[in-house]
């Protein structure tokens, strides 16, 4: 997926080394809301590290390992949604997402989880997406009941945010039949 227009304001582009300034700047800007839920905001506190982090993913992307897009939303950089990991064993995509809370409440979250879901069962051919979803995340948890998720499991103790243990509830998401 390097670039998918969902519809003419909204679009998701790979995540390329120009972009690090602006999704640096994003994250600074948004901190205090985005650490809520994301580990890893509090140790981003340098564009240089944004750099590494693009890099990274680039370098997962051509191992077929993973991607990274940017979420544009009338041109604007608003949020990444990316595969974490992807198991070609058995065929299953581990997304994982944020956007910045002015574009909340919009249905841009809910439409790129769609198009990444729909780009891994079709292009990709896996068979599952499965997402973790903190269990006091309620916009996360809305996103994956709107698509259509199914709950499976709670997973105790499942990530270390700031200072506290969160739980996760454990979704799940088959492709339509084929």
């Amino acid at each position: 997926m390097l670039l998918h227009k969902i519809n003419p304001g909204l679009e998701l582009r790979l995540l390329q080394p120009e972009h690090a300034a602006a999704l640096f700047t994003l994250i600074d800007a948004n901190r205090a809301q985005l650490r809520e839920w994301l580990p890893w905001v509090d140790a981003t506190t340098k564009v240089a590290q944004t750099e590494k982090f693009i890099a990274k993913v680039l370098r997962e992307r051509a191992e077929s390992q993973a991607f990274a897009v940017g979420i544009w939303s009338s041109g604007r950089l608003v949020g990444v949604i990316r595969h974490n990991r992807l198991d070609w064993t058995s065929r299953i995509a581990f997304p994982g997402w944020w956007l910045a809370p002015a574009a909340q409440g919009q249905g841009i979250m809910t439409q790129s989880v769609q198009a990444v879901c729909a780009h891994a069962f079709t292009q990709l051919r896996l068979n599952r997406v499965i997402v973790g979803v903190a269990t006091g995340n309620l916009r996360g948890q809305a996103v994956v009941k709107r698509l259509g998720f199914t709950l499976v499991s709670t997973l105790r103790n499942a990530e270390w945010l700031g200072d506290r243990s969160v739980d996760h509830f454990i979704y799940s998401l088959l492709p339509a039949a084929r």
